[in-house]
């Protein structure tokens, strides 16, 4: 009878332990435990690190936008010329109210300060005493004899010292805030000084009279009087120069006015008179094709390029897992929402009309860029060339040709079209009250609404008029871009977010670093426990294979 094949039991247990790998074993137990955690918390890491990256990228193209626009903002889209440049020269103040055109100025004459000379001082240590008056007014000079009208007889100022040297003198006249002193070597040998006093101001009534008070002693003032006959003066004191209005023709109309630098006959220019000239002058104002197309042209690129990276940003990829860092972050999603938003709203308080960007030949393709279409631009810069002043340029102006409005830099007033209507005996800016004042003859209106707003009108009581409040394209990028950058802007707070899960993240990270390294010990102390087990048995296996094998040969 054959024998039944049995198995050998004993021959299964492996010699010296259990025979596996335990280094290897363990590992690959405690990876099965922690490593799907960790590859979980690492991409939540990597996507958060990714949009902690993404907002940076962000807030870096806004910083370059904002400058771009910035940029703009300073534009010029007008060419200032001048026939005589030494004589007189224009220069914008507020492109948004010029008109090109040329002017004609001739029989120019400045306008002047006042300089009066104290002569005759030997050294700058003597010492003086004297009651004074100083009054402002203007003089007029017949055959040597200077007569001075008190531009405010009511008020005078007082000026008075005793045992002041020269220089202690010349520190209090400075003192007064009106009248500018120094002193001057006349010969440069030390022995001979004049004060020079100059008015601050040029205009025929920015000069200045020096009188004693009638208190002092009568001799000593003198010294320092400014009088009315020098000639039979006892002083060595001079009339140098008289305070004087500029005078000219513009255009062939006689104009005077107290400053070299005049802002109110031109519309948005200044003229400044730099010398006396005769001769006809022709100062001119034209508009730049090529800088208004410049202007446009950098306006498209600025916005192609913050667009491109705010769409590389929220990329979304519907074939992939290659999406954009900030495809899903709201803050951005509204972001690109509203900067998209800001390009197809009108810019308005311009006039009447409402400006968009298609008229200016600013217009997107199919992919949403913008581009620059040849045939609107030109069409436009003919008909309408003022409508390109709205992307650099804040508006402040109204329909009426006899009213005025100015704004102060902090008045905040949305824009858009304000009716001025008279309702009983008050005035409404829009829905609000205003305050009328008597004004040059007409009225001045403001409003506790908008500090800083002044509209002034030559009629005491004008007809309904419109006042129009813009913000130039520019100005409204700078506010977007301003309020992205703020500190308690919802992209700040989203990063702020992020930050703290990406610590959070780092946490849970280390606390599986510390769960695997615990039950990585733990498994390790399990497995040599049982590997001593497993030695122990092999050698009573031996033991009992030895007995066996003892036990057959003695059958035998």
């Amino acid at each position: 009878m054959g024998e039944v094949a049995k198995p050998d039991y004993l021959s299964l247990v492996n010699q010296g332990g259990s025979g596996f790998n335990v280094s290897e074993l363990v590992t690959a137990i405690v990876a099965s435990e922690i490593e799907p955690k960790r590859a979980i918390q690492t991409s939540k890491q990597e996507t958060t690190e990714n949009a902690i990256s993404g907002i940076g990228f962000l807030n870096s193209q806004v910083a370059v936008t904002q400058k771009n626009f910035n940029t703009i903002a300073g534009d010029t889209f007008f060419t200032m010329s001048s026939t005589n440049s030494s004589g007189v020269e224009i220069t914008a103040t507020d492109e948004s109210k010029l008109e090109p055109g040329n002017r004609t100025i001739e029989n120019v004459t400045l306008a002047k300060k006042m300089v009066f000379e104290l002569g005759g001082f030997a050294n700058l240590t003597d010492t003086f005493t004297a009651s004074l008056t100083v009054d402002f007014g203007s003089w007029t000079e017949a055959a040597g004899t200077y007569t001075f009208t008190d531009a405010d007889a009511s008020t005078s100022t007082s000026l008075s010292f005793t045992g002041q040297t020269v220089g202690e003198v010349v520190g209090l006249i400075n003192e007064l805030g009106d009248i500018e002193a120094q002193i001057v070597d006349t010969t440069g040998e030390g022995t001979n000084y004049s004060i020079i006093l100059t008015s601050d101001d040029t205009g025929f009534e920015n000069g200045f009279r020096i009188l004693s008070d009638g208190t002092g002693d009568a001799a000593q003032d003198a010294r320092w009087e400014t009088p009315a006959d020098p000639a039979a003066h006892s002083a060595d004191n001079t009339f140098s120069q008289l305070s004087s209005n500029a005078s000219f023709d513009l255009d062939g109309v006689s104009v005077t006015r107290k400053k070299n630098i005049i802002t109110d006959l031109i519309e948005g220019a200044s003229i400044e008179l730099k010398s006396d000239f005769t001769d006809a002058a022709t100062v001119g104002i034209s508009r730049s094709e090529s800088a208004v197309r410049q202007t446009v042209e950098d306006v498209i690129f600025s916005l192609n390029e913050f667009k491109a990276e705010i769409d590389r940003l929220t990329f979304i990829d519907i074939e992939g897992d290659e999406n954009g860092p900030l495809a899903l972050d709201p803050a951005t999603i509204t972001i690109k929402s509203d900067f998209k938003r800001l390009a197809v709203e009108p810019l308005r308080g311009y006039g009447e009309d409402l400006i968009y960007f298609s008229q200016l030949g600013i217009k997107t393709d199919s992919n949403g860029d913008y581009y620059l279409d040849e045939v609107t631009f030109e069409k436009t810069l003919s008909n309408n060339p003022e409508y390109f002043n709205a992307l650099k340029d804040d508006n402040i102006s109204t329909n009426s040709a006899s009213v005025s409005v100015t704004k102060s830099q902090y008045t905040r007033i949305d824009a858009g079209t304000y009716t001025v209507t008279k309702v009983g005996d008050d005035y409404m800016f829009g829905d609000e009250d205003l305050l009328q004042l008597p004004y040059d003859g007409g009225s001045q209106f403001t409003t506790m609404a908008y500090p800083g707003l002044v509209i002034r009108s030559a009629a005491e009581n004008p007809a309904d008029f419109d006042v129009y409040v813009g913000k130039s394209f520019a100005n409204k990028i700078d506010e977007m871009m301003t309020s992205i950058l703020d500190l308690e802007s919802s992209l700040s707070s989203a990063n702020e977010s992020y930050k703290n899960m990406s610590a959070d993240i780092e946490e849970r990270l280390t606390a599986l670093e510390e769960r695997e390294e615990l039950i990585t010990t733990r498994y390790t102390t399990q497995f040599g426990d049982m590997e001593k087990s497993m030695t122990q048995f092999n050698s009573t296996k031996s033991l009992l294979e030895n007995f066996i094998e003892a036990w057959k040969k003695q059958k035998n």
